[in-house]
């Protein structure tokens, strides 16, 4: 499986992303939860992208957010999960899948949007038993990640982006500054 930049996501996400009232014990799900909501989000953005591309309206705004920032946005809470939650497995044991299951390949957007629907349903089957003060399996973070991880694939095949790249390019977009070169060497980064 490709480089993930895993070590640049888990020093990107102490740096950025995690929330000092998360080192409770129950941080991890709260995590989660804040992930399932970006998710979410990425969803919509989607799904407003090919809403526009159905009504035959251009676009192209719509196009270049998912480009720029759903695609790599997918990528960053794919290795968020799996550095949260590293029992799951390291990425070669994930599951291969493509994005939107039986949907045709003329029709990448809506792969997409179906890829991350499962995900955020897959993280909301993991959460909702654990508000209840009920065990949940952690085997729904394993699949949202192999759908978060199929989404971001086609989109990288769609808009014929390198996926590594465009994963470091937004951490580094969104620190306003280069990641330590230790972090993002391939060698550093195989699990």
């Amino acid at each position: 499986m490709r480089h993930w930049l895993l070590h640049a996501q888990a020093w990107w996400d102490t740096q950025r992303f995690d929330q000092p009232v998360w080192q409770v014990a129950a941080w991890r799900d709260q995590k989660v939860r804040h992930i399932q909501l970006h998710v979410a989000k990425a969803l919509g953005k989607v799904v407003a992208a090919y809403d526009e591309e159905e009504g035959g309206a251009s676009g192209t705004d719509a196009l270049a957010h998912v480009r720029d920032e759903v695609l790599p946005d997918v990528a960053i809470y794919r290795s968020q999960l799996l550095n949260l939650v590293p029992e799951v497995g390291a990425p070669p044991a994930l599951a291969h899948r493509s994005a939107g299951g039986g949907v045709q390949e003329g029709e990448p957007l809506l792969r997409v949007v179906l890829g991350l629907s499962r995900a955020s349903a897959q993280l909301a089957a993991y959460l909702e038993p654990r508000e209840h003060g009920v065990a949940s399996l952690v085997s729904h973070i394993r699949e949202a990640i192999a759908d978060l991880h199929a989404s971001a694939e086609a989109l990288a095949a769609l808009y014929a982006v390198d996926l590594v790249h465009a994963h470091q390019a937004r951490l580094e977009a969104l620190l306003g500054a280069p990641l330590p070169a230790l972090l993002v060497e391939e060698k550093g980064e195989e699990r």
